[in-house]
Parts: C-alpha cells; sequence; structure tokens
C-alpha cells in the first residue's frame, strides 16, 4: 500500500488531497509545516511526499533538500500557488517528480503517483531477480 506524506500549511488543500488519495486506496500523513514533516519522515517509511513551497517554519525546498540528504532518490512532488517566484533550475535541481501548480488537478497528480509507484514495482522486481 502506498503511503504518502502530504505537506501544505493550508488546511483545506491537505484535507481535499487527503480525501482525494484516500479514496483511492493510499495511507497519508500529512504536516502543516516542513519541520513538522522532517520529523516525521526519520520516524516513518513513505513511499513519496506531496510538498507546498511556501509554508512558514521550514519551507518546502529546504524540506526537499534535507529529506534528499536522508534518501537521495526519494519522490517528492512540489506544489505551489507562486510557481513565478521561483527559478525553474532552482526546482530541477532539486530532482523533484513534478512541480504542479494549485489548484491541483486530481487526475494528473494521481497520474504521477501511479508512475512513481510502476516504478517503484519495476524497480522492486529488478532486484529481485
Amino acid at each position: 500500500m502506498t503511503h504518502v506524506l502530504i505537506v501544505d500549511d493550508d488546511r483545506e488543500v491537505l484535507a481535499t488531497l487527503t480525501d482525494a488519495l484516500l479514496m483511492i486506496g493510499y495511507t497519508v500523513t500529512t504536516a502543516e509545516n516542513g519541520r513538522e514533516a522532517h520529523h516525521f519522515f526519520r520516524k516513518s517509511t513513505f513511499d513519496l511526499a506531496i510538498v507546498d513551497v511556501d509554508m512558514p517554519v521550514m519551507n518546502g525546498l529546504d524540506l526537499t533538500r534535507e529529506i534528499k540528504k536522508i534518501r537521495r532518490d526519494f519522490p517528492v512532488i512540489l506544489i505551489t500557488g507562486f510557481s513565478h517566484l521561483y527559478k525553474p533550475l532552482e526546482v530541477l535541481n532539486l530532482d523533484v517528480e513534478a512541480f504542479l501548480q494549485k489548484p491541483i488537478h486530481i487526475p494528473r497528480l494521481i497520474r504521477i503517483i501511479e508512475e512513481i509507484n510502476n516504478r517503484n514495482r519495476q524497480s522492486s522486481h529488478d532486484i529481485a531477480l
């Protein structure tokens, strides 16, 4: 079962994404800032993270950098309502799966998650052989 960490300081976004992912059978943990998410990441096993860029305490770019220090290949999907504020190279250098503009198009998000899951299953299968 896919375990997703969703990080956003907007409770409405958290609720919307959580409901959508729970409906298709994923396990979801939420955090309202990067520091809380970093704590959860160190204590639990997740398959991927959906991270808002603009948050208090620790922003999404800093959280992604910290996650990648722990697990370089960990899949992160960045989301933001302010994509025009970020340089594409800064985001690309973080090696994220996607950079999505809010409001999030749920079917597109689910397709990205399914691609990540398929890649992870293939990778696990290759290791088992």
